[in-house]
């Protein structure tokens, strides 16, 4: 009698379970959530369970029996699988939308979630194989501030259900999704704040794809008004920027967005004539020039968690390293 390898072993479940998953063939056409038939979605639910328990492990190899042939073959997909692993370590993600989908043609087709109001949204992707499955995944805990959502893609190819592509990307900046963040910044751009509106119609755009074939219904007006603010930004302003009331003139010269753990928010970069290295004198400035942030740059400070500050020995101009001391005030 031959003996089964301990790898043998532990894959005779995967197999049973991809065996059970070939019955069922439904005619073209797509489901979503509850609409999956009972059967199939409980045995793709353990296939999502396998995965991200071996993401949340780092199991490699576990991992690999559960890719199609295609992914394994492209080198690039060992780098996503590492970034999907590093999301799935920091917390326990559920499902939030998942599809089973019955292709007619091996040509671009499109799923729709229309239900989630301003968060409705369509998935374009290509039919690589007769029938597919997508699972969506987001953190079991609604409260972070910064959410990544995790995307399984699987196939039914000859040999089995496997995995046909893997991706993590942002959700949720600041608790807000890109809608939500567009939502916003449309709202600052009609008062004409236009800084403030280009800092936060950036972050919109920085969440508008969640995956590789997301797109939301904003997704063009997004980008439109993301331009808008920002040629009414450098139109109105003409960096630098002095900032008046302050002893020194010191200048503004960027405007940006920077991470923490509890956000992103304005980043203020400006040269000073104080010596960086008399970090006392550089504070002592910058206490001042918060005082008057708001008046120069209406709304920059408003509904903010922090305000971050770089003050800088000079202007750059190159990819050279310059002196910078860099601060926070966190506002609330």
């Amino acid at each position: 009698m031959k003996t089964l390898y301990q790898n043998t072993i532990k894959l005779i479940p995967f197999i049973l379970l991809t065996v059970s998953l070939q019955s069922c063939i439904k005619q073209p056409g797509s489901w979503r959530n509850d609409q999956i038939p009972d059967g199939k979605r409980n045995d793709f639910h353990k296939l999502n369970e396998q995965l991200l328990r071996d993401l949340h492990t780092g199991n490699a190899d576990d991992i690999s029996n559960m890719e199609s042939q295609e992914m394994l073959d492209d080198k690039s997909n060992l780098r996503l699988i590492e970034l999907v692993g590093n999301a799935a370590k920091t917390t326990d993600y559920e499902i939030y939308d998942e599809y089973y989908i019955v292709n007619k043609h091996r040509s671009t087709d499109t799923i729709s979630n229309l239900s989630a109001g301003i968060n409705s949204y369509k998935m374009t992707y290509n039919g690589i194989t007769h029938e597919m499955y997508f699972a969506l995944f987001l953190p079991k805990d609604k409260k972070f501030p910064n959410q990544e959502m995790i995307t399984a893609m699987y196939a039914k190819y000859n040999y089995g259900w496997k995995l046909a592509s893997l991706n993590v990307n942002t959700y949720k900046i600041n608790g807000k999704t890109a809608p939500e963040l567009y939502q916003s910044g449309k709202a600052k751009y009609d008062k004409q704040l236009f800084a403030d509106a280009r800092l936060t119609l950036e972050l919109s755009l920085q969440c508008n794809a969640p995956n590789d074939y997301w797109q939301y219904q904003y997704h063009a007006e997004a980008g439109k008004l993301f331009q808008s603010a920002a040629e009414a930004t450098a139109k109105q302003y003409r960096f630098p920027v002095v900032i008046d009331g302050v002893a020194g003139k010191p200048r503004v010269f960027r405007l940006g967005n920077q991470k923490n753990n509890h956000g992103w928010f304005p980043m203020i970069y400006y040269v000073t004539k104080v010596n960086i290295a008399d970090t006392n004198a550089v504070k002592s400035e910058n206490l001042q020039i918060r005082k008057v942030i708001n008046k120069l740059f209406p709304g920059i400070n408003e509904d903010k968690d922090y305000v971050f500050y770089s003050a800088c020995s000079k202007q750059p101009s190159s990819s050279a390293r310059i002196e910078h001391f860099d601060m926070e005030d966190k506002l609330r």
